[in-house]
């Protein structure tokens, strides 16, 4: 492939796991999965003092891309919360939905045979994270956490951008749905669109701490224990599920909201599916 083509199809690869990224539901790092980029990108952050110069501008495009992936997302996902957040919570639903055939498909069920201990213990564990989440959710009423320019708010941005990297390196996991429910999705997505400094520099030095520290860990994870890593995924999956599913039962307030709920819910099923093919069809591998 030549040199330039495929750099355009990084860096477009970059916009396309922003965006998803930021829809709570959608795993960026699983749509890197399926474009074929995710192993080298998780490579790359945690060997990055070896990795950097040879990697450079495959880091450097698919960096850019996934700002201004995450910029359009912002900008557009905080009025669509502003205004109609019960049937954006429904469409959020049928992301992760359409979501789960491919993590599960990551599994390979047919060459690798019977489940193990492991497995079956790495789904367990992936499942009762995101319960947690949803008990989460429930305890705190799925309002959202009002932020200032205090310490406080400034330490919990630093929180988020290392809930951000964990989520962003590990597979199946979307901050969103965790920032869904812990109150901190509408005020994360204010933050970026308003570009608020005071809010977002905290964040991005959480980011990087948690990017550093996290990826070392999934490479380890994937060099040594593939399968139950990716059936960890798969909890995290089904659990972000069922804690979107609770949030978004929590917010309905009529049957308007529902009937719209389930359109949307549709419609997110048939984008994520349509993310995942895309994936599949046009992977780099490298």
């Amino acid at each position: 492939m030549d040199p330039h083509i495929r750099q355009v199809k990084q860096f477009l690869i970059g916009i396309l796991v922003g965006i998803a990224s930021m829809l709570p539901g959608i795993s960026g790092a699983v749509i890197a999965v399926c474009f074929g980029v995710y192993e080298r990108m998780v490579r790359d952050v945690a060997e990055v003092r070896t990795r950097l110069r040879s990697d450079f501008w495959f880091i450097a495009i698919i960096a850019f891309g996934l700002l201004v992936g995450v910029i359009i997302s912002a900008r557009f996902l905080t009025d669509l919360m502003d205004a109609y957040r019960v049937e954006a919570l429904f469409l959020f639903v049928g992301l992760i939905a359409g979501q789960v055939p491919t993590v599960y498909y990551m599994t390979k069920p047919k060459e690798n045979g019977p489940l193990t201990k492991l497995n079956w213990a790495a789904l367990i564990c992936g499942l009762l994270i995101m319960g947690g989440m949803a008990l989460v959710s429930l305890y705190s009423g799925g309002g959202d956490y009002p932020l200032t320019h205090d310490t406080a708010s400034v330490i919990i941005m630093f929180l988020v951008g290392i809930i951000c990297a964990v989520s962003a390196i590990a597979p199946g996991i979307s901050h969103s749905t965790v920032l869904v429910a812990i109150g901190m999705l509408a005020p994360f997505y204010a933050a970026i669109a308003h570009a608020d400094l005071i809010l977002i520099l905290p964040m991005l030095a959480g980011f990087i701490v948690g990017a550093l520290g996290f990826a070392k860990v999934m490479n380890i994870c994937f060099q040594k224990h593939k399968r139950s890593t990716t059936f960890a995924t798969l909890g995290l999956t089904l659990g972000s599920l069922a804690t979107i599913v609770t949030t978004t039962c929590w917010s309905i307030t009529s049957i308007g909201e529902a009937l719209g709920g389930i359109i949307t819910c549709v419609i997110g099923v048939a984008v994520s599916l349509w993310f995942m093919r895309l994936g599949l069809k046009y992977q780099i591998n490298e």
